[in-house]
């Protein structure tokens, strides 16, 4: 962290010395100026090129025809101006750094218009600060200015006239000429005239008829450290899903309106139209992110858009545009959320013994009650028995107890950090256009190691070229490299983020003695683990160029074309050197298999390859408005990976595959498919009211069958301006729109693996080795049965929805309701028997249906200094399968009417009480339920085990035969699928101090949780149940006053009312106490404070006389703070370690912690 905090002041301090530096005077710039017979703007056009000057005149001025010839060498600007201006009567004043204004002299005006008049006023912003260098145009000709330091102006303009000033980041205001004017800009604000990108092009929000949401990613993103763009995204538009997990540098997955299919089916990214990675690229370089979420908007990506679309556009500067710079800087502090916290060792024991435990099965078997008076003995006076190491204690019969305890979590947990670089420059003229970009991003998670690690470069260029009136050349530039370095399990040692190990198992070595040995070993602990875990690395590498050219050869008509290539290299390699530990069982043991070093390493190559052509042209006429475009696309992609691992290194001190001297494995995989295909949309506005779309693409991939490649993919959609009516009129001093939309289309679903039609073979290494000593026996499969026939999945959605606007745009609501249908999904198509030693061959043959909504609404108002905003979006959906191949409605298959993510359990009726079982009997500890009283199959309950409803009535708690028509005494208890996703954004503005805060969660989630992370010795063997730790929610349990039959107390519960049940050592009952019930299924909705950032920028006033133009710094909070009904210690937004990490399976966390991130920065404009 201090190394990071001193780069970051060395470059600081490198960076302010470099633009001290160049920021001189205007005046006192040298250039060296050879020019016959040219004219002032030719004049001025040399001296741009020789400084960082831009000169700024008004064309009437200027003379066109009278020219001028100078021979000036390494002369000052200011020498050069004041010699030639004077004969043309006219003076230069210089209003910034870098930009001088050309005027009349006053002395000799020029003549001017009748009824013309020298007009000035000033130019503010919302706070009252002066915006310096905004554009001050009279409309329909070329006379315009800009705004000095102060925001003044002064402009030869007739009174009365209109002006436009504009300004980035403000909306262009339109007024009357006056004297003395003062203008205030307002904060670019949502309205019905922004204009919105859609595929292949961009529309006004006000014409939109289909389901598009978009954000400006510097709104959503703010001055938050976010290194992942997709993290940002989260909460901010109803229907797009972030999921994944949480770690440094780790995958977010991005989902829309919820379930498409049983074989999955992720958004299409593309990022400047073509497909990309949005983690790839620093989120300081993106404009906007819009969201086609209806089969109309998605229409025009056919085959790839089943998942939804996700456009991303990257900032470019526009014409004219003053040269700026600006360096933001951030360094972060993390730290682990919530912590699983253990019982106490004196709890653990407990537990232990009510299991019915004696000996424990890893300290030598020593005995558990005397382990208990041992540690009551240490705790009082630790030095009353003679311990070794970590409160290890050793008694005369040589058996081993564990006496001190410690938190196992907080030990592999520490302060992380993260620290965030970003500049950028751009700028341009009236013909060219640039941007240049990069950041540096590094990131050291909480874990207490320098393994864990994810650091980041992204270098961006954008330029853009007007090479004639017609003729625009773009190329757009990105490369972005990252590292991430992880611990890794390894062989017998594996475990370390779950610290599934009791808490009082010894830290550091266990001494020989205690082991039997002369060495002392590392014990099997998480610290442990990480301290002598090896260190995985990844590096990826992707550089993406983008090649644009537009032309306009008509008025109207736009032809565009694109080529992108973009490449990700990712290598992967860890080795591992061999060493001593000791088991949790005091065994000593290697930690690799077979007691050998080995080095593994991978290498996977993608190359993607795309080609856009098309053409817009719009005409209107009347109250008839046109637009169409038609157009060309061409996809494609190849992928290569190897991956090798190998025994024995040669030279341990430089690992390589070659270096290996024993056993080498290696995989081999290669893929590549194609797409080409035609597009075209047609839209038709009439009376600006009456709305519609038509979108068609024809596609074609090699990823199906030679006859089943091509599929047409049309839509329509439909839009009315209500608002805009006659009818309406009455509305008209609040309501600034309202407009209906319809849509319906179908897309397709085309992410499936390449070759699904073509029987493979696979060569296979077996688990054993050859009797003669020799290597594994290598064998080959044969293929299985594939289909011939098979094609798209296919994707068809009804929407309906409205827009509205009111109260001069201050308050804005978007809803969408929408049934989607996903027919001929990829699934077995028939039963195969079992004989036959293959699956079922996929087919077009399960569909499926997803209903849901959506509801978006916002509101930004100002009070004098005061600005504030409100954001708050909403959705729902559940997905329903409609089709699919299960006659006989097995419960672990999917069946025609299973809700996706419902879970099937049995009802809680309490716990079994000595009232359920013959009297006579129990007496004897025989335990014989009474007549009437509903067994448990393959289980014999006891006093305190779970007691279940019995549904079927029948005198038996079972499962039936597990199917929808007989599912036993089960039924649908819950759902784990996402409810009422929900975000909201609360911002306030006074005086340069901003407040911004982002919060987000689920309504409506059930989850299992199950297993050890809820039952102390759930589902453990004789023995194992020291292997399992017992968390502090574990330890009410259901327990006996007495277990003596004698007793007027025998079997009565001490607590009746606790939250588990009797608790079984060696499996016993545990099977059928822990089956999956409404009584510990959790409620896994949430409100989390995901963000709360606090800013302030510098009053502009303070910087007159300086080279910086903005100022601002910050500080953030990521993660604040978590309200959920989960116990303490799961995150309801963590990802299970054993399963992949998606938006619509977020698990609990048993894998590595979520962490909040306290982060301060700065920004700084040039």
């Amino acid at each position: 962290m201090k190394r990071s905090l001193s780069s970051t002041c060395r470059f600081l301090t490198v960076l302010f010395c470099l633009l001290v530096a160049s920021v001189v005077n205007a005046q006192t710039q040298k250039v060296s100026i050879n020019v016959k017979n040219v004219t002032l703007q030719s004049l001025f056009s040399a001296i741009e090129k020789q400084t960082n000057l831009h000169f700024s005149y008004q064309t009437d001025i200027v003379s066109t025809t009278r020219r001028v010839s100078l021979n000036r060498q390494n002369v000052t600007v200011a020498s050069i101006l004041t010699q030639v201006l004077p004969d043309f009567n006219l003076r230069y004043e210089l209003v910034s750094d870098k930009s001088i204004v050309i005027t009349r002299q006053a002395a000799h005006p020029a003549p001017q218009q009748a009824g013309a008049k020298k007009v000035s006023g000033k130019v503010l912003d919302e706070h009252g600060e002066p915006v310096i260098g905004a554009t001050i145009k009279q409309q329909g000709t070329q006379n315009g200015t800009i705004t000095d330091l102060d925001g003044h102006f002064t402009l030869d303009a007739p009174v009365g006239s209109t002006l436009t000033i504009s300004y980035i980041g403000f909306a262009d205001k339109t007024v009357s000429a006056k004297q003395g004017m003062t203008v205030t800009l307002s904060s670019n604000v949502e309205s019905i005239d922004e204009v919105v990108v859609v595929g292949y092009g961009t529309q006004k929000k006000a014409n939109l008829t289909g389901s598009v949401a978009q954000v400006k990613m510097d709104d959503v993103l703010g001055d938050r450290p976010v290194v992942n763009a997709a993290a940002a995204l989260q909460g901010a538009m109803p229907g797009l899903t972030i999921g994944g997990g949480s770690g440094p540098g780790f995958a977010k997955s991005l989902n829309v309106r919820g379930t498409l299919s049983i074989n999955g089916g992720s958004p299409l990214v593309l990022i400047d139209n073509v497909e990309g990675d949005i983690s790839t690229l620093n989120p300081e370089d993106i404009e906007s992110v819009t969201v086609l979420k209806d089969a109309a908007s998605q229409a025009i990506y056919g085959a790839r858009a089943a998942g939804g679309v996700v456009l991303v556009t990257l900032k470019h500067p526009k014409s004219n545009e003053r040269f700026t710079a600006n360096y933001n800087f951030s360094v972060g502090w993390e730290r682990s959320l919530n912590n699983l916290e253990q019982a106490s060792l004196k709890q653990y024991l407990d537990a232990y013994l009510e299991a019915g435990y004696s000996n424990s099965y890893w300290a030598g078997n020593g005995d558990v009650a005397k382990w208990r008076d041992y540690l009551t003995q240490y705790q009082q006076d630790p030095s009353s028995l003679n311990t070794v190491g970590d409160g290890i204690f050793k008694d005369t019969d040589g058996r081993v107890y564990w006496l001190s305890e410690k938190n196992l979590a907080k030990n592999i947990l520490s302060t992380g950090s993260i620290n965030n670089h970003n500049l950028t420059v751009s700028g341009g003229s009236d013909k060219i256009r640039y941007r240049l970009s990069g950041s540096l991003s590094r990131e050291n998670g909480p874990l207490v190691t320098d393994k864990d690690m994810f650091r980041r470069k992204t270098v961006s260029g954008f330029i853009s070229a007007d090479v004639l009136k017609w003729f625009t050349q773009e190329a757009t530039l990105i490369y972005t490299n990252s590292t991430r370095q992880s611990p890794q399990n390894i062989g017998n040692m594996n475990g370390f983020y779950s610290t599934r190990l009791v808490n009082y198992y010894p830290e550091g070595k266990i001494p020989g003695e205690v082991l039997g040995i002369e060495e002392d070993l590392p014990s099997q602990t998480p610290l442990n683990m990480l301290t002598y875990a090896p260190v995985a690395q990844t590096e990826t590498s992707v550089p993406r160029v983008l090649l644009r050219s537009i032309l306009k050869p008509l008025p109207g008509w736009t032809v565009t074309g694109e080529y992108t290539y973009n490449r990700t290299d990712e290598h992967y390699n860890f080795y591992t050197s061999r060493f001593r530990f000791a088991d949790v069982q005091l065994a000593a043991k290697y930690s690799t298999e077979k007691g050998q070093d080995y080095y593994r390493m991978s290498d996977a190559t993608t190359k993607y390859n795309a080609l856009n052509i098309f053409s817009n042209y719009e005409h209107t006429w009347g109250q008839h408005a046109f637009k169409a475009m038609v157009g060309f696309n061409q996809e494609k992609s190849y992928y290569r990976y190897f991956y090798g691992n190998v025994l024995a290194q040669a030279v341990p001190s430089v690992p390589s595959f070659a270096g290996g001297t024993g056993e080498k494995t290696i995989v081999d995989r290669y893929s590549e498919y194609t797409i080409r295909s035609g597009f075209a949309r047609l839209n038709y506005a009439f009376a600006d009211r009456y709305l519609l779309e038509l979108n068609g693409r024809y596609d074609g991939s090699s990823k199906f069958p030679k006859d089943h490649r091509f599929g047409f993919f049309p839509s329509v959609s439909v839009g009315w301006r209500l608002g805009q009516e006659a009818f309406m009129e009455w509305s008209r001093s609040w309501l600034d729109d309202f407009k209906l939309r319809l849509s319906y289309g179908s897309v397709g679903n085309q992410r499936i693996i390449p070759y699904q039609f073509t029987p493979t073979m696979t060569v296979n290494s077996s688990g054993t080795y050859l009797l003669d000593g020799g290597g594994k026996t290598t064998y080959i499969t044969s293929p299985g049965l594939v289909s011939s026939n098979f094609t798209w999945e296919k994707v068809t959605t009804f929407n309906v929805g409205f827009d509205l606007y009111a109260f001069n745009n201050r308050l804005t609501a978007t809803f969408d309701w929408y049934n989607r249908k996903t027919t001929g999904m990829l699934a077995a198509g028939i039963e195969i028997p079992d004989v036959v030693g293959t699956d079922a061959p996929l087919q077009n043959v399960a569909d499926m249906k997803n209903k849901g909504w959506e509801l978006s609404l916002a509101w930004r108002d100002k009070i004098g200094d005061f600005s504030y905003r409100l954001g708050f979006n909403i959705y729902d959906s559940q997905a329903e399968i409609t089709k699919y191949n299960n006659e006989s409605g097995l419960l672990n298959d999917y069946y025609v009417g299973r809700k996706i993510g419902e879970i099937w359990g049995y009802v809680s009726d309490g716990y079994y009480s000595l009232d359920d079982f013959d009297a006579e009997a129990a007496k004897h500890h025989t335990w014989t339920l009474k007549e009437g009283v509903a067994k448990i199959n393959g289980f014999n309950p006891q006093p305190g085990d779970m007691k279940f409803k019995d549904l079927k009535q029948d005198g038996v708690i079972n499962s039936g035969e597990n199917t929808v028509n007989n599912p036993g005494d089960r039924k649908v208890i819950g759902n784990d699928a996402a409810r009422y996703q929900f975000g909201a954004s609360l911002g306030a503005s006074y005086k340069g101090f901003s407040l911004d805060v982002l919060l987000q969660g689920v309504g409506k989630r059930d989850y299992w949780l199950g297993g050890s992370a809820l039952f102390p010795f759930a589902g453990v063997g004789a023995g194992d149940a020291v292997f399992q730790p017992l968390y502090y929610n574990q330890t009410d349990y259901w327990t006996a006053k007495s277990y003596d039959p004698e007793s007027s107390d025998y079997m009565v519960p001490v607590n009746p009312n606790s939250k588990l049940f009797r608790i079984y050592g060696q499996g016993n009952n545990v099977g059928s106490n822990t089956r999956v019930s409404d009584k510990y299924l959790q409620n896994a909705a949430y409100l989390r404070i995901k963000n709360v950032t606090l800013s302030y920028t510098f009053p502009k006033t303070w910087m007159k006389k300086t080279f910086v133009q903005d100022a601002k710094m910050y500080v953030s909070i990521e993660n604040l703070a978590t309200f959920s009904h989960l116990p303490k210690g799961y995150d309801p937004e963590g990802s299970a370690a054993s399963s992949t990490a998606n938006a619509l399976s977020n698990g609990i966390s048993w894998g590595y912690p979520y962490y909040r991130t306290i982060s301060v920065g700065a920004s700084i404009t040039f």
